[in-house]
């Protein structure tokens, strides 16, 4: 299964990505996040639960951030496993620009399924993604909002 996008999201880029690198901010954005924690400067550990049509799933993994051009453009690579419900690969270029004080985030994310929720319908679960990533973008954007605004706060104050 591949999908892409772009999505712009207030605030200069180096802002973005710190945000986008921060298990905290995460938490907060994607909908389907349970737990995530920073096991270096490139590794994390994350648990998602979700549900796919009639199924339930709780997928345990690795992510591994890698950096091409610092806060340009990066890869990210993502390995999980949810027992009887299967497992999953998969792995995303994020490309990003700035330009008017707003950064433009372009990804390509490929996603290979295994187990059972490799056998649902590919529809099924490209609907579900594609909510969760409209869930994160929205999030992600009121909480770079909410970081720039707090900041113009405490200069003025």
């Amino acid at each position: 299964m591949d999908i892409t996008g772009t999505h712009s999201v207030p605030g200069p880029r180096d802002r973005v990505f710190a945000a986008l690198c921060d298990p905290a901010v995460l938490m907060r954005c994607i909908p389907v996040l349970e737990e995530m924690e920073r096991l270096s400067a490139t590794d994390y550990a994350a648990r998602v639960r979700t549900t796919l049509g009639p199924m339930k799933a709780r997928f345990s993994g690795r992510l591994r951030l890698e950096p091409e051009d610092g806060a340009h453009r990066y890869r990210l690579v993502a390995q999980g496993s949810g027992g009887l419900a299967g497992a999953v690969k998969g792995e995303a270029l994020v490309v990003l620009e700035e330009a008017d004080g707003r950064t433009l985030l372009t990804y390509s994310l490929s996603v290979a399924l295994g187990g059972a929720v490799g056998r649902l319908a590919v529809k099924l679960v490209q609907a579900k993604t594609d909510r969760v990533l409209a869930g994160f973008f929205e999030r992600f954007a009121a909480e770079i909002t909410a970081e720039i605004r707090a900041e113009i706060g405490d200069r003025a104050g």
